[in-house]
């Protein structure tokens, strides 16, 4: 009893801090509009393009529009930290009530139970794991996915936001200064050419789903 309140205070922390900090982010984004409408603008299309195209998207963008690095870090740390704590606390939430449903209560309490071997057998392993791929830039990676991950692991809310925060921080300031220099290298043969990768990292999750859904039925055709 005691475990579960401790886990329910966890996630009713997370959700609190994490609707603070949107709460300040939508007051920095209302002063914005009214001092630079055009910067609120450009922050949008980072952030549309992180959703469309994960990390790398929004990193882009933001050097598509000649954002200092610190700037690109700093909106990228503080949007993808918020978003993290409160869609993590929604999905732990949901988790919870799913696993109290009957017509999925058994299915919800094997994964549990096949987790907790995983964790027993790689218990050295695990955290390393789950950071990396949280470091990994890829659309189906990140932050939320490897909360998710952590917690079907067994992880509590505080342990896994403390393994993926982290992580995520350390992976945006990586693949920011990495993207900083690959974009350099790219506009020493003329301005405006790395529009096309940006392009192409936008775009690219909608290609591989179909990709993957075109493989999928090949195969269960032929």
């Amino acid at each position: 009893m005691k475990k579960m309140l401790f886990r329910v205070s966890d996630r009713r922390m997370a959700f609190a801090l994490g609707t603070v900090l949107f709460g300040i982010e939508l007051s920095i984004f209302i002063f914005l509009l009214v001092l630079n409408p055009s910067l609120v603008a450009k922050i949008l299309s980072m952030i549309s393009a992180n959703h469309l195209g994960g990390r790398l998207a929004f990193i882009g963008v933001g050097l598509e529009f000649d954002f200092p690095t610190s700037l690109i870090i700093f909106i990228i740390v503080f949007y993808n930290t918020t978003y993290l704590l409160i869609v993590n606390s929604l999905i732990v939430f949901l988790w919870e009530q799913t696993g109290k449903l009957r017509i999925t209560k058994h299915f919800i309490e094997s994964m549990k139970k096949k987790a907790k071997e995983r964790i027993r057998i790689m218990k050295k392993w695990n955290w390393v794991s789950i950071s990396l791929f949280v470091w990994l830039p890829f659309p189906m990676t990140g932050a939320v996915m490897g909360s998710l991950i952590a917690h079907i692991e067994g992880y509590n809310i505080k342990n896994a936001l403390l393994m993926v925060i982290p992580s995520m921080w350390i992976g945006v300031i990586c693949w920011t200064l990495w993207f900083d220099e690959l974009y350099g290298f790219i506009e020493s043969f003329g301005k405006g050419k790395t529009i096309f990768l940006t392009f192409f990292i936008i775009v690219f999750p909608f290609f591989y789903y179909l990709l993957k859904k075109l493989i999928k039925k090949y195969f269960i055709l032929s």
